[in-house]
């Protein structure tokens, strides 16, 4: 009798964990797609920026001779809520702030990923087509960018110059005007450009 018992008890135990697993995977969200968004997580230390590079399309280092980086001038956002109904995600990069996404997360666009270029930001007519594009979640005319923006914000410029042979005058960065085009009042350009490669 003990050992129905336990066959019983064990045969029940393996239907149900079989129909759980079955359960979880029509769960499960699908893969993401060369139209997705693939998001670089913030606690992300060491070479994991090397996945940028792994691209649908592969990058061509003629192809990108500036970074160009500017604020979303909302205090919170990711790249689902900047995307335009028309174009999507004007920008290749968006670097999250905590409020939308995790503070430092590093959201790679359908752009980057089929190397196109970056879309003209609010407040902007036109940008150069070599340009890539950086956008960093935030009101930078009222409030600083976080650390940890900043810290990846400097390490994805700093490996996107060592990759393309970019220099620090080719990192565009306007403070003139109040626009999402700016980045904005308070975003520290100088400590940031002493951060940078030459």
């Amino acid at each position: 009798m003990q050992s129905k018992r336990k066959i019983v008890v064990l045969t029940s135990l393996v239907a149900l964990l079989s129909l759980a697993s079955a359960l979880l995977l029509a769960l499960a969200p699908p893969p993401l797609v060369a139209e997705g968004y693939n998001s670089l997580s913030a606690s992300d230390h060491g070479p994991f920026l090397d996945e940028i590079f792994k691209t649908a399309v592969a990058a061509k280092p003629e192809q990108w001779k500036f970074i160009y980086l500017h604020q979303s001038a909302t205090t919170s956002g990711n790249a689902s809520t900047l995307a335009r109904p028309e174009s999507g995600v004007c920008d290749h990069f968006i670097i999250g702030n905590g409020n939308g996404c995790q503070d430092g997360e590093l959201e790679v666009s359908p752009r980057w990923n089929n190397q196109q270029a970056a879309a003209a930001p609010l407040g902007v007519d036109h940008i150069e087509p070599s340009c890539i594009s950086v956008c960093i979640v935030g009101d930078f005319d009222h409030s600083m960018p976080t650390p940890v923006q900043l810290r990846r914000l400097t390490e994805l410029v700093s490996t996107l110059q060592t990759q393309f042979r970019i220099g620090a005058d080719k990192v565009i960065l306007l403070s003139d005007t109040a626009s999402p085009s700016s980045v904005g009042r308070y975003f520290p350009i100088t400590a940031f450009r002493d951060q940078i490669l030459p």
